[in-house]
C-alpha cells in the first residue's frame, strides 16, 4: 500500500501523501501514520539501500534533497513587497493571506498527485496540500510568524488508479503566535488549507516537525517515479525517507509493497514484518504479509494473515463506504447502494454516507428516497469532500441543494 500525503479523498499506493502502499486492496483501511520516535527499529539495511532490488546500493543522493521550506529570492520579493515588516504579526498574517488570496493561491492548480517543495510550488502555482503547505510555512516564517506543520486525522477513503490504490492523508498549516482574538476571533491558533475541503473541526489534528514532512515529501516522490516505472529513484526516495523518520510504519508498508510489485516476497515479507514491529496490528502490515505469504505459496500463512484484515473490514464502516464508491464509480449501483448500507448500519451518524447513499438512489431512480437521504446528510455534516469530487452529480438537484 502506498500512502500520499495530500488532501485528495481516498488513497494507497503499492506497498507506499493518503503522508503513502503499491497494490494494495480496499482492505487497506488503516488511520494515519503512527510515529514512535523512541522506538529502536532492526531491519537489514539491504532492505532499503538497494542491495536488494538492484544488486547495488542506490544512493539516497538520488534522490535529491528536498529543500522543502527553503525560500527563493522571487519569494522574499514577494513578500517584502506585499507583506512588509509592520511590527503586529496579526497584521502580516492578514496582508500574507490577502495577497495570497488575491493572486489566486487559494485558487489555483491543486493536484493530489504533485509534490513539489516551496519554491516550485509558489512558481507554478500548483501542488497539492504537503507542497502549498510548505509554501506558505516557508512565507510565514520569513514574515515572522510561528507556523508549523499540522497532520489532520480526516476519515479514510481510498481511489483506484492506475492499477494501484492510494490512501492520502490531509496535512495543513498551525501558525501558533497569530491568535484570532486578535483579529476579532475566539483566540485560538489558525490553521490554513489550501483547497477546497477543510477538515471538520472535530478532526484530530497532531503537529509534526519539519523532517517529518521532509519524509512525507520523499515518500511521495517516490510513489510518483514508481508509477512512472522509475524503481530506482522511488526506492531513493523511500530510502532517504526512512532513513529521516524510520518510524513510520507506512513507509516499511510502501517499502514492501514495493517488493511485492517485483515479486520478490521474501523482501516484501521482511518490509512488511518491521512496519508490524512499529504499529502492532497495523492493518496495512497485515494485509501486505497476507500477499506476500500468497505470492510464497504459504497458504497457512497468507489465510491466518488474510482472516485478521477479512475480520477487521467486515466491522469497519469506512471500508464498505469504500466499496461503494468503487461500485458506483463502475455504475454499478445496487451494488453500492448494498455498500452503502452496511456502512451506515455500522455507523448511522455520518454524513458522508448519507451524501454516498443519496447519490446512488438518484442514479436508481428513488428520488424519495435520495431526498431523505440528503435530509440526513445535512443533518449529520461532514461531507465535503465527497460534494467536490461528486460535484456533477447533484449540481441543479433541487433536493441536493440545501447546504451544498
Amino acid at each position: 500500500m502506498i500512502v500520499m500525503n495530500s488532501s485528495r479523498p481516498g488513497s494507497t499506493l503499492i506497498s507506499t501523501l493518503r503522508l503513502p502502499v503499491l497494490l494494495v486492496l480496499l482492505l487497506l483501511l488503516c488511520g494515519g501514520c503512527a510515529a514512535l520516535p523512541g522506538k529502536m527499529i532492526d531491519y537489514d539495511p539491504a532492505l532499503i539501500n538497494g542491495e536488494r532490488a538492484f544488486g547495488e546500493v542506490v544512493p539516497a543522493s538520488e534522490a535529491g534533497m528536498a529543500e522543502l521550506t527553503a525560500i527563493s529570492p522571487e519569494m522574499t520579493r514577494y513578500l517584502d513587497n506585499r507583506v512588509g515588516d509592520t511590527r503586529l504579526a496579526a497584521s502580516r498574517f492578514k496582508r500574507l493571506m490577502k495577497s495570497l488570496s488575491e493572486d489566486g493561491y487559494f485558487t489555483s492548480t491543486y493536484n493530489a498527485n504533485k509534490t513539489f517543495n516551496a519554491s516550485d510550488t509558489f512558481a507554478k502555482k500548483s501542488g497539492n496540500c504537503l507542497s502549498y503547505t510548505a509554501m506558505f510555512i516557508a512565507m510565514a516564517r520569513y514574515a515572522g510568524m510561528n507556523a508549523r506543520f499540522q497532520i489532520v486525522g480526516v476519515p479514510p477513503s481510498w481511489d483506484a488508479d492506475s492499477g494501484y490504490l492510494i490512501r492520502y492523508t490531509h496535512i495543513n498549516v498551525l501558525v501558533t503566535d497569530v491568535k484570532r482574538d486578535r483579529l476579532g476571533g475566539d483566540g485560538r491558533d489558525f490553521a490554513v488549507d489550501f483547497n477546497a475541503v477543510h477538515p471538520d473541526p472535530e478532526y484530530s489534528r497532531k503537529v509534526v516537525s519539519d523532517k517529518y514532512a521532509e519524509a512525507l515529501f520523499h515518500a511521495n516522490r517516490s510513489v510518483t517515479s514508481i508509477r512512472a516505472g522509475d524503481e530506482r529513484k522511488g526506492l531513493a526516495h523511500l530510502r532517504r525517507a526512512i532513513e529521516l523518520m524510520p518510524n513510520n510504519p507506512d513507509l516499511w508498508i510502501n517499502l514492501g509493497a514495493f517488493y511485492g510489485k517485483r515479486d520478490d516476497f521474501a523482501s516484501a515479507i521482511d518490509a512488511y514484518e518491521v512496519g508490524l514491529s512499529i504499529d502492532p496490528g497495523n492493518k496495512g502490515a497485515i494485509s501486505g504479509l497476507s500477499r506476500a505469504y500468497a505470492g510464497t505459496g504459504d497458504m497457512a500463512k497468507a489465510e491466518f494473515y488474510g482472516d485478521q484484515v477479512k475480520r477487521y473490514r467486515e466491522k469497519n464502516a469506512y471500508y464498505h463506504f469504500a466499496l461503494a464508491q468503487a461500485e458506483f464509480e463502475r455504475a454499478d449501483y445496487p451494488q453500492a447502494l448494498a455498500a452503502i448500507n452496511t456502512a451506515i448500519g455500522l455507523k448511522r451518524s455520518n454524513g458522508r454516507f448519507y451524501f454516498m447513499k443519496a447519490l446512488t438512489e438518484q442514479k436508481l431512480g428513488d428520488l424519495d428516497a435520495a431526498r431523505q437521504s440528503f435530509r440526513r446528510a445535512e443533518r449529520y455534516g461532514r461531507f465535503r469532500d465527497l460534494k467536490l469530487r461528486y460535484v456533477n452529480e447533484f449540481a441543479g438537484v433541487d433536493y441536493a441543494a440545501p447546504g451544498s
